[in-house]
């Protein structure tokens, strides 16, 4: 199975411009632009099959159990390792988006392209939680003052959810995003790929982020009337404050399409920028720049790919942005036009392993293979022999290997398979590898402990694989998935505690038929699917009341087998459906 995904550099030189002292305010605000086209983007809409899979973390960069994922029409729940996977999903090409949900954070939003029909993606997304700065009476407006910020607000300029002026006091809730982190494309949103006043795509350098919502007394959410602005004063980071322009365009973060949309401008004032906006989400002060579409692929010393691996680009004014290698080790995304970067690689501790000059490129460009010498410390490498039940090799199949949640596959050459994962935790920890004969249809699951270094394990397929299915009935009609011929999955990052399931089938046709519904557990018993996701034709549905009734469980490589029941919500009119089914999945 190859996986990719996108990154993509964000980071430029603009000159200053001069400094009009005048004193930004809601009578005097700065001059704004008005966007070509609002709201639509000009990058095509061409759609691929490909699969996704990503860990999420909370503000300390640990995992977040319980977060919802959306991408696409199929949702997922993040398990003990904060990690989530869509084995098969209806993607854009050009910019696909997933988004992440969770009580008490701001939502977390990743673009990417998808680089390749059938591959699967990774990301790793930082939620913010959601702090409240402060409060005012929407009546009369007043002054906010955030940590590093201070909003004014005038009379009577917040609605409800029924557009009507709410009578109250309106709390905000912020976040500021800050480009001097090094985990600060883990946390913003998108890819920094934005859509500017002529409707042109272009790549954006951050001099600071803000996450902005307005909630009730009672946590209802409220919002900007559209009409009148908030002026805002921010704070700009202090190692950017030479190079911040005088004059800087606003961006708005659109999270259907995964892209920026300039919107207005900020003035340099002192430390800080200042501007108005009338409506909040994600604002960014941003200067933009010219892209190339880049590729490259790297490997280690031994020829394995290197999969789902932190490549960070560096320009010579020591900003810097990352994205991960897909499967097969290969990274593509867009880089500034006409400049040299260095190209590193950082393992999870943030240490460089890696590091390569590169560029400057004007046009599109596949900078080819980077090898990468591992030192053991930095990486689990995995080697051995495959044979079948008769002791002769596996000459076609694939291994599928498993750390903490994470997926990577080793394609079975010649009877050996091999792999690179870079790492730096010193502890051991579980690695689950499952190796498929696809000749003889055959397959065999170990688990084995291991820390970075490297280890040879030979395996053995010698278990039937049986056709996994998923049968439901809805509205008179038969929806019907049988593998291999359709792609049936259950997955799910942890072993030991069975923490979080979820399900997915769909037609590997044009077809865009697909059910997938999630599970607490797959222990032997009754228990209700909190989120489901049903495409029957062009009819949609989703979660409401489906009973999940567990018959058969088992090991890796053996089978879940069970029942489904009850009510769904028929999207076009809300209106409550009866849903029956069965399902055989085997347990990866």
């Amino acid at each position: 199975m190859k996986k990719t995904i996108l990154w993509l550099l964000a980071c430029c030189m603009l000159s200053l411009a001069a400094c009009d002292k005048t004193m930004v305010t809601v009578d005097n605000p700065p001059e704004t632009t008005t966007p070509v086209n609002p709201g639509t983007t000009p990058l095509p809409d061409k759609q691929v099959k490909a699969g996704l899979q990503g860990i999420i973390t909370d503000e300390n960069n640990d995992p977040l159990t319980g977060a919802r994922v959306q991408c696409g029409d199929q949702s997922a729940v993040t398990d003990q390792y904060g990690a989530f996977r869509f084995p098969e999903l209806d993607l854009r090409e050009a910019a696909a988006v997933v988004t992440v949900q969770k009580n008490g954070y701001f939502n977390g939003v990743r673009t990417f392209r998808v680089t390749g029909t059938g591959r699967e993606q990774f990301v790793q997304i930082q939620l913010l939680p959601k702090t409240a700065a402060g409060s005012f009476d929407a009546t009369t407006g007043g002054n906010v003052s955030a940590s590093n910020a201070q909003f004014i607000f005038v009379p009577n300029q917040v609605l409800d959810a029924s557009n009507k002026p709410y009578k109250g006091k309106a709390t905000l809730n912020y976040a500021f995003i800050n480009p001097e982190r090094t985990d600060f494309f883990d946390i913003m949103p998108g890819d920094l790929r934005a859509v500017n006043d002529k409707n042109e795509v272009v790549a954006l350098q951050s001099f600071g982020m803000m996450a902005l919502e307005l909630q009730g007394e009672n946590g209802e959410k409220l919002h900007l009337d559209g009409s009148n602005s908030v002026t805002f004063r921010m704070v700009i980071p202090a190692t950017l404050r030479n190079s911040a322009p005088a004059n800087i365009p606003l961006w708005h973060f659109n999270e259907t399409t995964g892209l920026w949309q300039q919107e207005g401008s900020a003035e340099k004032l002192g430390d800080s920028y200042v501007g108005t906006v009338k409506h909040f989400s994600f604002w960014n002060c941003d200067a933009q720049f010219p892209i190339v579409n880049f590729k490259a692929s790297f490997k280690d010393d031994k020829n394995n790919p290197l999969a789902n691996t932190a490549i960070v680009i560096t320009r010579t004014n020591g900003s810097s942005t990352y994205g991960n290698t897909d499967g097969n080790g290969e990274v593509s995304g867009a880089v500034p036009a006409g400049e040299q970067v260095t190209i590193s690689i950082r393992n999870q501790c943030g240490q460089t392993i890696f590091s390569k000059k590169a560029g400057p490129w004007t046009v599109d460009v596949n900078a080819g293979t980077y090898t990468v010498t591992l030192d053991p410390v930095n990486a689990i490498s995995v080697s051995g022999k495959v044979s079948n039940c008769t002791g002769a090799v596996v000459n076609k199949g694939v291994v599928n290997i498993q750390v903490e949640g994470v997926h990577y596959t080793a394609v079975i050459q010649n009877g050996s398979y091999a792999t690179s994962i870079v790492r730096c935790q010193p502890g051991a920890v579980n690695m689950v590898l499952n190796a498929v004969d696809e000749t003889a249809n055959k397959m065999s699951t170990i688990t084995v402990q291991v820390s970075p270094g490297q280890y040879t394990q030979d395996l053995q397929a010698c278990d039937a694989i049986q056709a996994s299915t998923v049968s439901i009935l809805l509205e008179g009609q038969t929806l019907s998935f049988s593998s291999p011929a359709d792609s049936i999955a259950l997955y799910n990052g942890s072993r030991d505690t069975l923490v979080n399931y979820s399900a997915a089938a769909s037609h590997k046709t044009a077809n865009s038929d697909y059910i997938s519904w999630n599970m607490s557990s797959i222990q032997v018993g009754t228990q209700t699917s909190k989120y489901i996701n049903i495409n029957v034709g062009r009819k949609k549905y989703y979660q409401q009341s489906m009973t999940v009734n567990i018959t058969r469980t088992g090991v890796p490589g053996e089978y879940l087998e069970g029942t489904l029941s009850g009510n769904i919500t028929r999207a076009i009119d809300s209106a409550a459906v009866p849903i029956s089914g069965s399902f055989k999945l085997r347990i990866e």
